[in-house]
């Protein structure tokens, strides 16, 4: 064993760098990996960038890799695409990265292309994820016999899997059995109940990840409808529905369990209606339900809710008191209301139920809230100048109507304007206020972002966001931050830095977005600034921050006028940083202790 002297251990952090850096100008084909990794550690991608392509270009897969995972951390997704290329024949690594970033484009065909190439180069992770592929469109017996041989290679993910598509099959073959059962004896109700466990909401992971399984289901719910179930066709058509482009086959399904006498049809046609961002005709389908179901308790909350919405608020109020049991319509022990002799079956609803009678009052107490005077004035006017006709009076018309929360009215009018101006407040006013699923209203952003609109791209980048879909979501963001939105830019700064652990690319975003008049970015780039050593350029993005009173920014202020030698201001900034203190770790709570810089 060799001794190494203290002073051996000690190595002088900039000589190493200088030294590292000399290797790799000189050419050195494995010193650009070295090189590339020493900046990559501390933080300097941008510099990094250039060292690990040329050492991508001597061959290095695992450079070409590393390169692909930085540009799609930073959203550049062709760039990405083009690296994991260069290496993906011939290493498994990459292959299996090329694969991942197909399949989250939308593009399964060419995932499972690379995959299987990557399991043919000898990745275990390539063969397991492929054959996950392959039980997603219900290639069962191959997708099962390629996890065995991934779980016989020590991959645990494989055996999770192939577990979990061996019980789900076993499932399936009693659903099938049971079934067949209640077809032989002819019984509808029997062969509905056979099923039930399909909607289990634990399951709902297994449609996600095998959508194989989502055609399974809808064909046993085909069957039990064929029985006379009409229930079965509603949920039949409910996993019809995840298909977007079959949404009319679904609500016809839905539709005509409601002329077989089903009630709960006329609910599920309610919620479809509202999530689709058609109040009119989810009230009708709400209110069909109540009188047909007796009292349904659900029809009559999002009832209440439809109305807050519109602020017709004694309405909603007695329908929320009718859910309840509590008002003229309820108390009768009928389907979901209280009875006399057992406790309200919906208790689960109580604490809903209240919340909305809260926001009512909320709403009372708010004159802001409430629809404005002064807009309920102007409407007769603006709705003869609609009468004449013209987009321009058609949206001025509808916007008066949105303002007074009137909208039904206020969509019809929109639609009609039907300009990209138009569409984009209908969608908002849909999505942001009248109970539309985000995804689905994406349409009417898209024709004012197709124009240049920063405000209707980041919309859509953050309904994207909200819906869990990131890649998408990211794009979005970009194009917003590109036409000067400045809480997309801060978007992709929080997702460098955070998610991608990027703090040169996060510092450019923060600093766009510090442009809008963003505090936060403000104190976030300048933070940025400071830790690598640019005070000049840090205090005034920090000088903003703490005008806009950013508890954290007098600190960081105080270490960049430190850095600029300016001792005495900064001496000023760290008193006050250091009275706020207490109150600021009072607010982070003790978890946050290490992350803050203690300024006494």
């Amino acid at each position: 064993m060799v001794e190494h002297s203290s002073q051996d251990a000690a190595v002088d952090p900039a000589a190493e760098e200088a030294r590292l850096r000399a290797a790799a100008a000189a050419g050195k084909p494995e010193a650009y990996r070295a090189y590339a990794e020493h900046l990559t550690g501390l933080g300097r991608l941008d510099e990094a960038l250039p060292w690990w392509a040329r050492a991508a270009d001597t061959g290095d897969a695992d450079a070409s890799r590393t390169l692909a995972i930085c540009h799609k951390d930073r959203g550049e997704f062709a760039e990405s695409e083009r690296w994991y290329r260069t290496a993906a024949d011939r290493d498994g690594g990459c292959a299996f990265g090329l694969a991942r970033l197909l399949h989250e484009a939308g593009d399964s065909a060419g995932a499972e292309t690379w995959y299987e190439h990557g399991a043919a180069l000898g990745s275990v992770e390539c063969k397991t994820n492929g054959a996950v592929l392959l039980a997603a469109r219900g290639e069962w017996d191959t997708a099962l016999g390629r996890l065995a041989e991934a779980s016989a290679e020590g991959d645990d993910v494989a055996a999770h899997s192939r577990r979990a598509i061996q019980e789900m099959l076993e499932d399936l073959d009693g659903w099938r059995a049971a079934l067949a059962r209640a077809e032989a004896e002819g019984d509808p109700e029997e062969a509905y109940e056979a099923l039930r466990d399909l909607l289990d909401p634990d399951r709902k992971a297994m449609f996600e990840r095998y959508p194989r399984m989502v055609a399974e289901a809808e064909a046993l719910y085909a069957g039990a409808a064929a029985v006379g179930s009409a229930k079965a066709l509603v949920d039949q058509a409910l996993f019809i529905a995840r298909d977007d482009s079959r949404w009319d086959e679904a609500r016809a399904l839905v539709e005509r369990a409601h002329e077989r006498g089903y009630d709960g049809a006329a609910y599920v046609l309610g919620v479809w209606a509202e999530e689709n961002g058609e109040p009119r005709t989810a009230e009708r389908w709400y209110r069909t339900a109540d009188e047909a179901d007796g009292g349904h308790i659900w029809a009559r909350f999002n009832l209440g809710v439809l109305c807050v919405r519109q602020r017709r608020l004694d309405e909603a109020e007695r329908w929320l008191g009718a859910a309840r049991g509590d008002g003229a319509d309820g108390g009768d022990g009928v389907d979901g209301v209280d009875g006399e002799d057992g406790p309200h079956p919906f208790d689960e609803g109580e604490e809903r139920i209240l919340q909305a009678l809260q926001d009512i009052a909320a709403i009372r107490a708010d004159p802001e809230r409430m629809p404005p005077a002064e807009w309920a004035d102007r409407l007769e006017g603006l709705r003869a100048r609609a009468d004449e006709g013209g987009p321009d009076a058609w949206f001025a018309y509808a916007d008066a109507l949105d303002r007074l929360y009137r909208l039904p009215e206020a969509a019809e009018w929109y639609r009609k304007a039907g300009t990209p101006r138009a569409l984009l407040a209908l969608g908002r006013m849909l999505y942001e206020g009248g109970g539309a699923k985000g995804v689905r209203m994406v349409p009417y952003y898209e024709p004012a972002a197709a124009e240049g609109d920063a405000g209707a791209a980041y919309d859509i980048g953050r309904i994207h966001d909200e819906a869990g879909d990131r890649r998408t979501a990211q794009i979005w963001f970009r194009r917003a931050a590109d036409l000067g939105h400045g809480r997309a830019a801060w978007w992709l700064g929080w997702t460098s830095e955070e998610r991608g652990g990027d703090p040169q690319h996060a510092e450019r975003w923060y600093v766009r977005a510090a442009r809008s008049g963003l505090v936060p970015p403000a104190f976030l780039a300048g933070r940025s600034m400071v830790r690598r050593g640019a005070c000049a350029e840090a205090e005034p993005l920090l000088r903003v921050a703490c005008e806009g009173e950013h508890q954290e920014a007098p600190y960081w202020l105080a270490q960049a006028l430190r850095g600029l030698g300016r001792e005495e201001e900064a001496e000023r900034w760290l008193r006050i940083a250091a009275a706020a203190y207490p109150d600021l770790l009072h607010q982070y709570g003790d978890m946050a202790r290490p992350a803050l810089r203690d300024p006494r």
